[in-house]
């Protein structure tokens, strides 16, 4: 009797503890990929974690260079995990992070590598023969990896097509001598370019991407800033004259300029080689936002606001693109291609109105994206639709700018006093321009070729906008 009892207690100490087993919650915990590398520049990765249960993340303590965000969380079927680290230039950097999910464990490895300069990355292309200081153009590009580098690799072709298209036209053609140009290399992860609004992902060193048609973006420009510390003698005064323009591995339509106070200047232009409508190919791209907003520090003349005027200040609806900011840019050398003044004898150009030759200077309503309260000095120019043109007043600016840094002075007529607390027009000493010798070097005075209608809206076909400048007050943070 006893063993009976006891083969039943044994049984159904069995059945409970099969119960039990059948009631306990099966755990799954996933990542989408069990290692990942990241770029030396520490460029944000994606990774994603699939959990039914809460979730943590360890990340070890002496990994100090490596950010996760989130850490924790409950459960979800797919969670996005952003890995990011500080840019590395010394040596490898590698560490396991624990991922916990209830009574499982997960390992992701993290591995860094450092900037690999190898040899003749930093390549000139040309160099100066006129001036003292050189006029420096660096050509950099994104989505570009090792397989397109080389000889025969398709960056080495992009930077010289760049770097050409730059020089066809005036006055940058006369005073080519001026310049040194020269390549760098970063490698990236993978070839192409991110088209968000295609679903297409591409891992970069930059991370530039487009987000809709005609729109890119790069969340970060400082990146590319702080690469370029690696060039050889370079230092923070030689950036701040030197124009970096950075090529996008992609045939696609679209341009974006950032300009800084300092004078630092980042061109993104990517390699557009199908047309999309009137000059709208990779050189059209160098001369509006390379040589016109980055050089030239010029600001778009183009009107996407029709029937509006440019406001006073930014109260209104739209912070930017206004009058006081407009001043407060031709105070550090931007913008003396457009006048708010409303008064054509007060425009920075009217010394054209009687110059032999320069008929084409006038005083035409409609600029810097509105038709009304802001001028532009010609009916149209590179600022207004890509054409390889620039205005008279536009070239002026360019040369002064060109020859001011070769000669080492001061670059721009204002200063600021600090007993107004005002910026006043200050004669620069020894300054290396004058207008006769401009206009006796400026071979073309005006656009000769038939004008093709151009549209300043999105919508338009022959002509489409690129996006507006970006303008930062003070410094790239390196």
């Amino acid at each position: 009797m006893n063993f009976m009892k006891r083969i039943m207690l044994l049984g159904l100490g069995l059945g409970f503890l099969a119960l039990l087993c059948a009631c306990q919650k099966e755990i799954i915990c996933t990542l989408s990929e069990p290692s990942i590398e990241l770029a030396y520049t520490g460029a944000p990765h994606k990774v994603y974690l699939s959990s039914n249960v809460p979730w943590t993340i360890e990340v070890p303590s002496d990994a100090t260079w490596l950010q996760i965000t989130p850490l924790s969380g409950q459960e979800a079927q797919e969670m996005e995990l952003t890995c990011q680290a500080k840019p590395n230039d010394k040596r490898i950097r590698q560490t396991e992070v624990i991922i916990k999910c209830g009574n499982r464990t997960l390992t992701l490895t993290v591995i860094q590598q450092p900037l690999d300069v190898i040899d003749y990355t930093y390549t000139v292309l040309q160099k100066h023969t006129q001036g003292t200081y050189p006029n420096e153009v660096i050509i950099m590009g994104d989505g570009y990896s090792a397989i397109d580098y080389g000889s025969q690799g398709s960056f080495n072709r992009d930077a010289q097509d760049a770097m050409e298209a730059f020089f066809s036209v005036e006055p940058f053609s006369t005073y080519r001598s001026y310049f040194r140009v020269a390549q760098f290399v970063v490698f990236s992860p993978e070839s192409g370019i991110t088209e968000s609004d295609k679903n297409t992902k591409v891992r970069t060193t930059f991370g530039v991407r487009f987000d809709e048609p005609y729109v890119m973006a790069m969340d970060n420009p400082n990146l590319v800033f702080q690469a370029a510390r690696r060039i050889p003698g370079m230092t923070e005064e030689r950036m701040r004259n030197t124009l970096f323009i950075l090529l996008a591995n992609i045939d696609r339509y679209g341009g974006l300029c950032w300009q800084y106070g300092d004078g630092s200047a980042l061109a993104l232009c990517p390699v557009c080689r199908t047309a999309v409508g009137s000059y709208s190919r990779l050189a059209d791209l160098i001369h509006h936002e390379a040589g016109g907003h980055g050089f030239g520090r010029l600001v778009d003349e183009y009107v996407t606001h029709p029937g509006e005027t440019l406001p006073e200040d930014g109260s209104g609806s739209s912070p930017y693109r206004h009058k006081k900011e407009l001043q407060e840019r031709k105070y550090y050398g931007y913008a003396f291609n457009v006048d708010i003044s409303g008064d054509k004898e007060q425009a920075p150009w009217a010394h054209y109105y009687t110059l032999p030759g320069y008929q084409a200077v006038g005083y035409y309503e409609g600029a810097y994206f509105y038709e009304r309260g802001v001028w532009r000095p010609e009916e149209r120019s590179c600022m207004v639709d890509n054409r390889p043109y620039y205005n008279a007043p536009s070239r002026e600016s360019i040369v002064k700018l060109l020859l001011r840094r070769a000669a080492g002075v001061r670059l721009y007529d204002y200063l600021y006093q600090s007993a107004s607390g005002t910026f006043e027009v200050v004669p620069i000493p020894n300054d290396p321009f004058n207008m006769e010798d401009f206009m006796r070097n400026d071979v073309k005075k005006a656009w000769s070729a038939p004008m093709p209608i151009t549209a300043d809206t999105r919508s338009g076909y022959f002509f489409i906008p690129t996006q507006p400048v970006r303008f930062i007050p003070g410094s790239p943070t390196l």
